[in-house]
């Protein structure tokens, strides 16, 4: 379990514990996890705080060999904005992350009403903890790394990523 680092909703505690059973029993499936607002890293200038974090999101992973498909669906976020989606893992000291899905398949666009949703790839043997969507404000992505956090770049959603720890085929 993850320190408390990280803000949970209730759904999404239980969704975590519900993803340690299935990883003790090697399970292939999918999992479903919630994606909380963030405002760790500032909220841009346009963006009032309060619609900020109104923002709402889900991610579900298709646990698979040799693959896991992950979508993720977003609403109330910055109409029309630029995001790109990340992945975190925890390391002994420190963290990495990387462009999840690799470039350009990070990158989506969300629509006039704030709607957005995205489908990507991920190799099945990754280690990923957390998942991250990026706000761009300068309207730009960042190739291989996200932009100045807190300047052009801001976390929007996060959470657990889904299927965390499970590694099919293993």
């Amino acid at each position: 379990m993850q320190t408390n680092r990280f803000r949970y909703s209730v759904a999404a505690i239980g969704i975590v514990a519900g993803l340690g059973l299935a990883a003790s029993t090697g399970l292939a499936g999918t999992f479903t996890n919630v994606l909380v607002p963030s405002d760790e890293t500032g909220v841009p200038e346009q963006a009032s705080h309060g619609a900020w974090l109104a923002a709402t999101g889900e991610a579900v992973a298709v646990v698979d060999q040799p693959t896991h498909t992950v979508t993720v669906s977003a609403e109330n976020l910055v109409p029309g904005g630029l995001y790109t989606v990340w992945y975190v893992e925890e390391q002994l000291i420190g963290m990495s992350a990387g462009p999840a899905g690799g470039v350009p398949d990070n990158e989506f666009r969300a629509d006039a009403t704030g709607t957005a949703e995205i489908t990507f790839e991920v190799p099945a043997d990754n280690a990923y903890d957390r998942l991250v969507v990026a706000y761009h404000a300068d309207d730009q992505t960042h190739g291989e790394s996200p932009g100045e956090m807190g300047t052009v770049t801001f976390e929007h959603l996060s959470g657990e990523w889904p299927a965390g720890g499970i590694i099919t085929g293993q």
